[in-house]
């Protein structure tokens, strides 16, 4: 996979790489997607993050339906529309 970063952005990988002793940029962005993870679980109960696991896992299996189907239905359910 290729990306794009901005210059700001690859400067504070260039940076956080010299200071903390990073080796790469990739490191780099592997730290940082690990600390997200380890702020955003801790605000999720468990029983909403075994849901969002199954939703996950119902795409992956090919369960999923298209956004405009289910916007539909809940409209209907609950404006009467």
């Amino acid at each position: 996979m290729g990306i794009s970063l901005r210059p700001e952005t690859q400067k504070l990988i260039e940076d956080r790489m010299q200071r903390d002793g990073y080796t790469s940029a990739d490191d780099v962005v592997l730290a940082a997607l690990e600390s997200l993870d380890q702020h955003v679980e801790p605000l999720l109960d468990e029983e909403t993050v075994r849901a969002i696991e199954e939703g996950e896992a119902q795409l992956e299996r090919g369960e999923g339906r298209p956004w405009e189907e289910v916007r539909e239905e809940l409209r209907a359910k609950h404006l009467g529309q």
